[in-house]
């Protein structure tokens, strides 16, 4: 039976960080440093996820095209939501590292009804699929010994 992405955010847990569109590029990049993570949800006011901005948005669209991180707002910045790929509890560990590799995101928004209800990012993906081949290691070594 393979891990679901309710799982992994039973585990991992469902906290998710947000900006809004509206601060500035800079803000969010102290957000993340401060978090020590790689991406923020945008939402709007009324809480609705409108896309994430990640690291490399910022660094890509607006530090390398020249532009100021401290005048510069989110939207300028993020990816949005039509652009990207979301999954939801009920998607597996194993089509999540699909879409990441499928398509080069390195974050998924986690959405169940609409609502945004966790993020996962390729390194819970991949150590979800390490600890469980691990754990099917351990298993066959103890039938191989015979020591159950």
């Amino acid at each position: 039976m393979s891990t679901t992405v309710g799982d992994l955010l039973r585990v991992k847990g469902s906290a998710v960080e947000t900006t809004t569109a509206e601060q500035t590029v800079l803000e969010a990049i102290r957000r993340m440093n401060e978090k020590h993570i790689g991406c923020l949800a945008v939402v709007t006011k009324s809480g609705k996820l409108s896309g994430i901005v990640s690291e490399r948005d910022c660094l890509w669209k607006i530090v390398a095209a020249g532009l100021s991180p401290k005048t510069h707002s989110v939207k300028d910045a993020m990816t949005p939501l039509r652009q990207m790929q979301t999954v939801t509890p009920a998607h597996t560990v194993e089509e999540c590292m699909a879409l990441i590799s499928g398509r080069r995101h390195r974050h998924l928004p986690v959405l169940e009804d609409g609502k945004l209800v966790g993020m996962v990012s390729i390194g819970d993906v991949v150590k979800t699929l390490l600890d469980a081949q691990q754990a099917t290691i351990d298993s066959l070594e103890k039938y191989i010994t015979g020591t159950f």
